[in-house]
């Protein structure tokens, strides 16, 4: 009888891969790039160290995890979502058959699929690295799992094993004793030393290791971390808003949909509330599951206290674990009062979850903002970006010579986090390489780029070829014009523009073309400057010299609100640009002297 509602649980599981559809499945990006360059290019196979991070000591989801799957997240990405949907398949088995002993079969349904009905348990199956929270949650379930049955070695075990992926095992290790079946007549004893001694091992463990590699947290939260975190009460509230929004798959910031979403949970937890307060039945079930609903919201309490340390940054991914508790403590509190509550919850918890956003279909220019600094959405434009980036770089620069730079114009924000260096070096497999800004090739004149792309946001694909000869011309041009030799800049930038053989690359033309358009300018061709100005900012909008040739020419025109509306628009592609900013100084001077009022405009983009 119970396999049909097994089945009904493990719907969750085809429901995550549905609402995480049109995401790269299992595309490595950020972090995984330091665990994966750790494991092609460090001598270090030792279980000490970060394993290529620098912040955390967590050896089997780093050293472990990627020593044994490094060569399928690079092959195979979509395998590594597959093995992470298989883990998340066996904990909601594993809970559902924990909550089947102390509630009907269809609450544990409810109850098994509860941590799982959150926008944000999609990161855990999308990502290589969220394995450190997905397997914090597998050994943690093991873990209750063999508590619940009363086998004490395989409990401190996968405790162990959940330590060994992250710290917030901490919660677990702290429930654990409680969670465990024991004989009338015997003491909890055992279990409260044997947790406590496998935390003490770990937690001197953790520390020598933090010590002797010099870990620190990252975003400099480090600083932040003392006793007297624990009386600071803005942390509190960060932590229980962020996972109460989080259980009902609300952004941090208001979604349009909030209000209805708090009135529906309000409207859920008062008709609780008055059942328990006008039905002695009520009260009397209340009462006799006041086991599991205590244990499952301590749970919750201590999983989310963990949160406590990262704060501000908000990672919604986190709550999986912390909703492992509440989960069977909701669900059995929910029933006590009436039985249809549970699934009116429920069916509020899978509306918010299917109106959550879906992945991007293209990498957008900005991220969305929704108040995490990393979520499923933002994931997922990062793994698209580092698809449609890795395929173009090998496609175009199918190899590349050893100490080698590559430089992305024009690159979205986030990328840099997404794709550092080791990013590049583990695609070529090749640790010389580098990724070049634009000041670092500006000062060599372009001569270090050996491969180059360009991003659009709205282009299909989103990144095209920039020829290294092409970068290196117009580095060369610039450094001409600086010299005032517009002429030679002129014909060196021809050059550039010819050798530049995809004619799709905006962003390098409309430079090029922009500043053509300068320096014929400074040699008293204007209205060829002008023509050549205007067509290099129809092709590349942010393009600063187009604009500035545009302004120098209606300055000299005495059109000057159209020219300081080119500073304008300047000023938002480019703050505090100093050419923008002499230019407005002299322009405001003139109409000062011409007695006429400048206006506000604002800075725009176009």
């Amino acid at each position: 009888m119970r396999e049909p509602w097994v089945w009904a649980a493990l719907s969750v599981v085809a429901l995550l891969v549905a609402r995480a559809w049109g995401a790269p499945f299992g595309e490595p990006v950020a972090d995984d790039f330091d665990h994966l360059h750790h494991v092609l290019f460090s001598r270090d196979r030792s279980w000490w160290g970060g394993g290529g991070s620098s912040s955390f000591w967590r050896p089997l989801a780093y050293q472990g995890y990627y020593g044994l799957l490094s060569s399928v997240i690079l092959s195979h990405p979509a395998w590594i979502t597959a093995l992470h949907l298989g883990l998340v398949t066996l904990c909601v088995v594993l809970v559902f058959d924990i909550a089947r002993r102390h509630v009907t079969p269809p609450l544990a349904v409810i109850a098994a699929t509860f941590p799982w009905l959150v926008e944000s348990a999609r990161a855990l199956v999308m990502v290589p690295v969220h394995f450190v929270d997905l397997g914090l949650v597998t050994f943690s379930v093991l873990a209750w799992r063999a508590a619940e049955a009363g086998r004490l070695l395989p409990s401190l075990v996968a405790l162990l094993a959940a330590f060994l992926c992250k710290e917030s095992a901490i919660a677990t290790a702290v429930a654990l004793p409680w969670l465990a079946r024991v004989n009338p007549g015997r003491s909890r004893r055992p279990w409260v030393l044997g947790v406590t001694a496998v935390a003490m091992a770990w937690g001197v463990a953790y520390v020598v290791a933090r010590s002797r590699f010099a870990l620190t947290l990252p975003h400099g939260l480090e600083t932040g971390l003392s006793p007297a975190l624990f009386l600071q009460w803005e942390r509190y509230a960060w932590a229980i808003a962020g996972t109460l929004r989080a259980l009902v798959s609300l952004p941090m910031r208001a979604a349009p949909y909030e209000p209805v979403v708090v009135i529906a949970t309000l409207l859920v937890g008062g008709a609780a509330a008055v059942s328990f307060a006008t039905s002695a039945a009520a009260r009397a079930r209340l009462s006799s599951a006041r086991a599991p609903i205590g244990i499952g919201l301590a749970w919750g309490a201590l999983a989310s206290a963990t949160l406590l340390t990262v704060y501000p940054v908000w990672s919604p991914e986190r709550v999986v674990f912390a909703a492992l508790g509440p989960g069977l403590a909701v669900t059995a509190l929910l029933a006590a009062a009436h039985p249809a509550l549970p699934v009116v919850l429920l069916v509020l918890r899978v509306v918010t979850f299917a109106a959550a956003p879906a992945a991007p279909a293209r990498v957008t220019l900005s991220p969305p903002e929704r108040g995490a600094f990393v979520d499923f959405e933002r994931l997922a434009r990062l793994q698209r970006l580092m698809v449609e980036a890795r395929t173009t770089l090998r496609r175009e620069f199918p190899s590349l010579p050893h100490d080698a730079g590559v430089a992305m114009l024009h690159p979205p924000f986030m990328a840099d986090y997404a794709a550092g260096d080791k990013a590049l070096q583990v695609w070529y497999r090749d640790s010389t390489l580098r990724w070049l800004r634009w000041e670092r090739m500006a000062a060599a004149d372009g001569r270090t780029a050996h491969g180059a792309l360009e991003f659009q946001a709205d282009a299909t694909p989103p990144f095209r070829r920039i020829e290294p000869e092409a970068l290196r011309l117009l580095f060369v041009a610039g450094g001409l014009e600086r010299e005032s030799r517009y002429q030679a800049a002129v014909d060196t930038l021809v050059r550039a523009d010819s050798v530049q053989r995809d004619r799709e690359a905006h962003h390098l033309l409309g430079r090029i073309i922009g500043l053509e358009a300068w320096c014929l300018g400074g040699v008293g061709r204007v209205e060829q400057a002008e023509s050549l100005a205007r067509q290099s900012l129809a092709i590349a909008p942010e393009n600063a010299d187009g604009h500035l040739t545009m302004c120098a020419i209606l300055n000299g025109r005495g059109e000057w609100t159209a020219s300081l509306r080119h500073l304008d628009t300047l000023e938002a592609w480019y703050p505090g640009y100093p050419a923008a900013v002499e230019m407005r100084k002299g322009i405001l001077v003139r109409m000062n002297e011409h007695g006429i009022e400048v206006g506000h405009t604002a800075p725009r983009r176009p």
